[in-house]
Parts: structure tokens; sequence; C-alpha cells
């Protein structure tokens, strides 16, 4: 190694905390950038390789009546362009487990070992092989649901039991949700049974309403076309299946913050990494000035120097590659324990961790380069000549009766102002980041419960076939209820803005009695059609636009009246009439039921159960305590980026305090000479520090608010809209932590000057 190198890499062994600093700032900032990349490859690797090994179908289709199995078949095997198909049984029920009640999706199939569609994958016990056998979907052996136990189950007030011979992973319940048609996989136990379809038939006298196919050569539009002899309800592409879009928001959801989220602590970082090496540069003016002046080219001076930003980013990135592993592998764990039962897949993906060094190694490279450039182009004198700049804080007769220890916390802390500012900044804008996280989740949990909380219903029936209006009155007509809106329900796709996307239905005379809705734009005109503002978004289009609704071979054309907020569905609202194309006016799927006292509603609940006809009642207070748990949830993983966020800002703070306080150390070491105990010039740095920290706390504020409120928009385009909120307490959390963390940085200075060699420091400092 060259003389000139060696002389550079000797500082960096000399200034140990500085490295592990400005290490941890740029390691911990990559390693957020990688996890966001590389999480998103696991989330689309996963869900690849679950759907390839799973044979998921290309197409589902939902029949709004069962048919006879026979007539179904006829109607299918005329259909070009289907490879396989599977014809099934899907009802609503209820799992009994010892005194509770749990909802149920009983799907009766003839194959439990097919593999060309929809193949099970064991994952506990084996497949059933005769009459009074099921598997389960995992997940659910909190409740008895699994291997070896006798499960009971009930359809329409009809009871039978099933020996649970296994349990199977499907990608079709990747996320068995309590709420099926909401926008997010909304938690509840839930129990999916697999059972012998011609044992289901006899149990219940039905024929077939579920059907399963995979298409020739992308043939789905047409093979769907040519659905028109069957009473369909629901037509969903496996695009749009709720497994697959749920994988692709995680996946953008991952993709698209964190990235952003480490730019902007990686600005921090080559701010934080630029104030020290600006520092360790000018004071080495003069060393540089005589490297000038024995013939050492600027060129090689720089690159010396360069060598010692390469050591700092390679240190980086050794511990952020790491931290990035860790990190991901936590996230994953958490995010799938908390929404799922998926195997994970983590693929050989080199390209994040890739553009993860090249980030690290640009970031502290440029923040190196900048100071180098600005000294090498003095002369040899003027760098021989420079003396580094000390501002002293002239301090008035007001703090006369304050300790001189004291007194020098606060004069050192406005010593260098520039400095002082810029170290706020910086570390504001940490703090802020963190808030943001804090913010985001104060208000997307506020307005979720407002959202949740505009529907005026509190039962939901659903039928297991269509039922003529005046029939759903008149069945569900009890004492104690406000009101009735019979609605026809259906999924299918919407066409708009030259895009399309998958879309729920909702059909009723009365819909706007249903909820209050939080109109965007337009007006509420169910004669044309209400769609969400997420669906509006997606599709491109505005209120007066034309969109196309297609079910099945059926078609709507009807042109948007009103845009409004709805934070559950990517849904439309049209009355019967509007929707007549689609469905028979005079038949409903469905009923929204008001209660004159919402506290009768389990107990309304279990008398419509009992109803011949009905397949399932959801009671609105069990949406909102889904709604709950789920972000209930995700708040463990806002608050554990909530405190990585602050363990960056602390690093910053240190990093930026423990410069000034290096520089500072022919002064400490004076007062010690002078016998002022080092217990006090440590009581002046604590002092020093908790300025700055209350002064970047304040500022955190309204970054959490800029930066909660740039992740929102992102959050918006990714998965729904939230406004942001000023929340009291997000604040008075964010103040109080940033400032905790910032006055825990002191530890880094204080352990530096508890080691200072006295003699050693004035020795150095007075030979010059």
């Amino acid at each position: 190694m060259k003389p000139i190198t060696k002389s550079v890499v000797r500082k960096l062994f000399k200034m140990k905390w500085r490295v592990f600093a400005i290490s941890m700032v740029v390691s911990l900032a990559m390693a957020m950038f990688i996890m966001g990349l590389y999480s998103a490859v696991i989330f689309d690797h996963s869900m690849d390789s679950f759907i390839e090994e799973t044979n998921f179908p290309d197409v589902f289709v939902a029949l709004s009546e069962p048919v006879n199995y026979t007539d179904v078949d006829n109607v299918m095997s005329n259909i070009e362009g289907i490879d396989v198909y599977s014809l099934r049984l899907k009802l609503d029920g209820h799992y009994h487990y010892e005194d509770d009640t749990y909802p149920a999706i009983i799907i009766g199939i003839e194959d439990p070992k097919r593999e060309d569609i929809s193949k099970l994958l064991r994952k506990d016990g084996d497949t059933f092989s005769g009459r009074g056998e099921g598997v389960v979907v995992s997940g659910m052996d909190d409740i008895g649901a699994k291997k070896g136990e006798v499960l009971s189950f009930s359809i329409e007030g009809k009871p039978f039991e099933i020996n649970a011979t296994g349990s199977v992973q499907t990608a079709e319940y990747m996320f068995p949700s309590s709420v099926p048609d909401s926008s997010l996989p909304l938690p509840g136990q839930i129990v999916i049974l697999f059972m012998d379809l011609g044992e289901l038939q006899n149990i219940t006298g039905f024929g077939v309403n579920d059907i399963l196919i995979n298409v020739e050569n992308g043939q789905s539009d047409q093979v769907v076309a040519s659905l028109w002899d069957l009473p369909v309800s629901e037509i969903i592409f496996q695009e749009d299946h709720p497994s697959v879009v749920f994988m692709d928001m995680g996946a953008g959801k991952m993709r698209s913050m964190f990235p952003l989220f480490s730019v902007i602590f990686m600005v921090i970082g080559m701010i934080s990494i630029f104030m020290t090496f600006y520092r360790i540069v000018m004071n080495d003016s003069r060393y540089i000035g005589v490297l000038m002046s024995l013939g050492y080219s600027r060129l090689k001076i720089a690159w010396a120097y360069m060598t010692f930003g390469t050591i700092l980013a390679a240190i980086g990135s050794v511990i952020g590659v790491i931290f990035s592993i860790l990190f991901t592998m936590g996230i994953m764990s958490y995010t799938m324990s908390m929404i799922g039962d998926i195997r994970v897949v983590y693929p050989m993906a080199p390209m994040p961790f890739i553009l993860g060094i090249i980030f690290s190694f640009g970031s502290v490279l440029i923040s190196v380069g900048i100071p180098i450039m600005v000294i090498t182009r003095q002369s040899v004198r003027q760098a021989l000549d420079h003396k580094p700049k000390t501002r002293i804080l002239t301090v008035g007769t007001a703090f006369s009766g304050m300790s001189k220890t004291r007194l020098m916390g606060i004069r050192n802390t406005f010593r260098n102002p520039a400095r002082t500012a810029l170290t706020v900044f910086v570390v504001g804008m940490s703090i802020g980041i963190s808030g943001s996280w804090i913010v985001m989740s104060e208000s997307a949990w506020g307005y979720m419960q407002d959202q949740v909380d505009q529907d005026t219903w509190d039962l939901r029936v659903d039928f297991s076939s269509p039922i003529s209006n005046d029939n759903v009155t008149s069945m569900l007509d009890i004492n104690g209820i406000e009101y009735i809106v019979p609605f026809a329900y259906l999924a299918g796709q919407i066409s708009g803005g030259g895009n399309s996307e998958s879309t729920f239905i909702v059909s009723a005379d009365e819909i706007l009695k249903t909820r209050n809705f939080e109109l965007e734009s337009g007006k509420l005109d169910p004669s044309t059609s209400i769609i969400t503002n997420k669906l509006a978004s997606e599709l491109g289009v505005s209120e007066g636009d034309s969109i196309t609704i297609t079910v099945g071979a059926r078609t709507l054309e009807t042109t948007i009246g009103g845009i409004v907020f709805d934070i559950l569905m990517q849904a439309v609202y049209v009355d019967r009439r509007t929707a007549s194309p689609l469905v028979d006016e005079d038949m409903a799927s469905g009923a929204f039921v008001r209660l004159q006292d919402k506290e009768d509603a389990e107990k309304v609940a279990a008398e419509y159960e009992g109803l011949e006809g009905v397949s399932k009642v959801t009671i609105q207070d069990d949406i909102i305590a889904a709604m709950d748990e789920t972000f209930g949830s995700a708040m463990g993983m806002l608050y554990f980026f909530f405190i990585i966020c602050l363990i960056i800002a602390m690093v910053v703070a240190a990093s930026a305090i423990i410069i000034s306080t290096m520089e500072r150390d022919i002064e400490f070491a004076t007062l010690e000479t002078l016998g002022i105990p080092r217990s006090k010039v440590i009581g002046s740095m604590l002092i020093e520090i908790s300025i700055i920290g209350v002064f970047s706390a304040l500022l955190g504020l309204p970054f959490a608010y800029l930066f909660g409120r740039l992740f929102a928009i992102v959050m918006e385009e990714i998965l729904y809209y939230f406004p942001i909120v000023f929340a009291f307490s997000a604040m008075v959390i964010t103040f109080v932590f940033g400032f905790l963390f910032i006055f825990a940085s002191s530890v880094f200075p204080i352990r530096y000057t508890k080691k200072m060699d006295v003699e050693k420091t004035i020795r150095e400092r007075t030979a010059g």
C-alpha cells in the first residue's frame, strides 16, 4: 500500500466510533432499501410457485343457484377452448366447536387427489377417501379444526359430522377471510372444509354451483362468453382472485414504500456522512497542503481519501446485507402469520442486493468526493494557512448565575450555528420519518372506523339461491326490524377508460338507505352508477364517463353518476332497474337489515340462520372487530418501522455530535487540568444533547405529517385512500420517543470523553 493511502487508512482506525456510526447509517438505510425490493420479489415468487404447484384455475365461475350436475357438465363439455374443468358444490355453513359457532365454507369435490386443477397440498395427515371424511384448510387448529378430530357442521340447520383426515393448503384460500368480498383479507376464525361431492349433495339435495376452469391459449373471454345457458352470478379471473390481488398489493406495497423510505434515509445518511468528511478533510487541510508540497498530485490525494470512503462503504454494505436478510425474514414471517398460512419461498434474486450495494457505495463516495474536491482545488499556501473556524457564543448577564460547565453546554450547542442547524434539520427529518408511521397508522385506523361506521345496516343475510323480493321481506320481517333492503349481489368485470378491473355489483332500490356514502365527486345517483374511488382511480375514469359491466355473457352499459370513498370494496352500486340486464330485478340474493336495537344483533342473526334458504348471516359489528384485529396486528409492524427509524435517527445524531465532541477534545482536556471533574464536563455535554434533542423532536413533528402524507399517497396508489389527520397522541409519541432516542446518543460522546488521554491530547494539539 502506498504511504499516502496508509496515512489515510490510519485515520480510519483512529475514529472507530465515527466509522461505526457512519456504517450503521449506511447499512440500515441500505437494509431498508434491499428489504423493500427483496420482499416484493419473495411475495411474487411465493405466489407464482404456489399457483404453479397447485394448478390454480384460470377462471372461477359461481352460479346464482345450484344446478343439476349433468346439465352443467353437458354445457361445459360443448364449450371450445376449455382445457380442464371441475364442478363443485360450494355452500356457506357453520362449524360448531364446544359451545361456539363459527362461519364455515363447505366444498364438495369429486376427487381430493386431483392434480390437474386446484390441487390440494397436504400439510398434515392425508386426503379423504370415503364418506364421512374430509380435509380442512390449515390454520384453525386452535378451534379444533385439525387432523384426527370429528368436526360438527351444519348447512341451513341440517347437522352432520366429518372425520378430518388431514389439513391442506390451497391458493384459493391463501387468506381465509370472514368477509370475503372486502378489499382486505380480514381475519376471523373461519373453517374451510373439502368433502365428497356426492355426500354433500345427499345432505343438501343440491346439484353444483361452482365451476373451476383452465383454458387453452388464453381463451378465458371466449369461454366466459359461452356460458349462456347457466345462471352465472360471479366470474373471477385468476389475476383478479383475492389471493392474487392481496399478494400483488403486498408486493407492490413493499416495492413502492421501502425503496422510497430508504432513499430518504440515504439522503439523510449522505448529509451525515458529508458533515463528517467535510470536517475531517478541512481539519486535514494543512496535512493535505504538505502532501501537495511534497509533489503528490491532487488526484492521488483525492484517490487516497476516496479509499477511505470505499472502506466505509464496504463495511456498511456488509452489515447492510446482513441486516436486510434479517429484516426481510422478520417482515415475511410477521406478515404471513398475520394474514395467512402460506409457504414462503426465498428465491435467488441478486438484483436487490446489487442495487443496494450500488446505492450504498454511491451515497458514500459522493459524500466523500465533494469535500475532497473543495480542498484540493485550493493552492498549497491556502491549504497550509487553513485554520478551523470556531465561534464562541457571547452570553449575557441573564446567565451569570449559572454554573460554568452548564453555561459551556449551552455555548457549545450554538458555537457553530450553521452546523447545529444542519444537525437539527437532519435529525429532525429522521424523527419525522419515524413519526410518519405513527401518523399514518392513526389516520388510517381512524378513517377505517369512520368508513365502516357509515354502513347503517346491522345484519347482512345471504341466500343459497335467489328469492323474490316479496318473499325476502315476509321471511325476514320479525319484531324489532327498522328496515329490510333486498339486494342482488354479483361479481364480474368493469371496463372503462381503456382499462378493465374486477368488481362487485350491488343492486338495490334503496341502496342509499344502507350507507351514508362519502361523496368524492359527482352525485349519488344509483339510476346511473356509483363506484368507489379506488376503482375509478384504477380505471382512470370520472363522473360522466361510460363504463361496461360484464357478468358471464351478460353486459350492462351505464354512466358513472358519482364516485365515493369506500374502504371495503371495489364496488359498483346501482338500482335494480339499471342492473336488469345483469340480473332479474324481482329476485334478491340477500338483504340488508337494520334493527331497532343493535344489541339484538346476535339473537336475530341466530334466528335468521335457522331459516330455510339462508346460507350466511354477517353481523356488522363482526366486520368492525375483524378490521380492528387487522389494524391491531399491523400496528406491530408499523411500530417496528418506527423503532428502526428512531435507531437510525439516534445514529445520525451520534455521528454529528461526536464530530463536534472530538473537535473540542483540547477544551475538555484543559478543563480537567484545571481540576474540573469529568462528571461536570459530561453534564455540559448532556445539556448540549438535550437542547439538540428538543429542537430536533419539535422539528420532527411537521416532518412526520409531511412524510405521512407522502406515504399515504403511495398507499392510495397500491391499496386504498385515507386522509392524514392531526392526532395529538401521535405527536406526543413522536416527540417523547424522538427526544429519548436522541438523548440516548449521548452514550457515544460520553464514552469517548471518558477514555480520552489528557496528556496525549494536549501534546498532539499544541504540537499542531
